[in-house]
């Protein structure tokens, strides 16, 4: 044996014998220096959606549940309350809180009135005298607490009793109560 591959002579003998492809080795390594990113898992993109998802509802369901301004009203410190008697037997209280811009008109030991009849609640604006439905309280008396906001707006709150079907945009009848709004504290 000489040392020399019968198999193929030509092979050896040349330039490149030494080399051995590793200037490819040594090109490729220096230009893939540059750290590659990872790509981003996919339960990350879930996750993240998700959570979207959720705070996405949560907002909606928020603002569409109806406030609670009885509650603000009451839990407020700078509460004020006008209280009336109402025409033909029971009692009207107003509370209202600038902080909050809210107010409450608790009705209580109101006379029961024939199911086709119920008390209506009416708001009068501060600039037209204008009264808008703030609530139908049933007639058969238990008391009952009603809240509204806006109290720039309201120059005052009305009693009246009106037909149960609930068309009236105005009072029909002549006020049991009517309540002006406080001064503030």
């Amino acid at each position: 044996m000489t040392g020399t591959d019968p198999v193929y002579p030509g092979h050896r003998g040349d330039e490149n014998d030494d080399n051995l492809g590793m200037d490819l080795v040594d090109q490729v390594a220096t230009e893939n220096d540059v750290p590659t990113r990872r790509p981003l898992k996919k339960w990350v993109l879930v996750v993240a959606g998700l959570a979207v998802l959720v705070i996405g509802v949560i907002a909606i369901v928020v603002n569409l549940l109806p406030t609670d301004y009885v509650s603000k009203v009451e839990g407020a410190s700078d509460q004020v309350v006008v209280q009336a008697e109402v025409k033909g037997g029971g009692h009207a209280a107003l509370t209202t809180s600038t902080k909050v811009d809210a107010g409450t008109l608790e009705l209580t030991d109101m006379p029961v009135l024939d199911p086709s009849k119920t008390y209506t609640l009416w708001l009068i604006e501060v600039d037209t005298d204008r009264p808008t439905r703030l609530a139908d309280v049933a007639s058969d008396g238990a008391d009952a607490k009603e809240g509204f906001t806006g109290l720039e707006k309201v120059a005052s709150v009305m009693v009246s009793v009106e037909s149960s079907d609930a068309t009236s945009t105005t009072p029909s009848s002549e006020p049991l109560a009517v309540l002006d709004l406080p001064e503030a504290k």
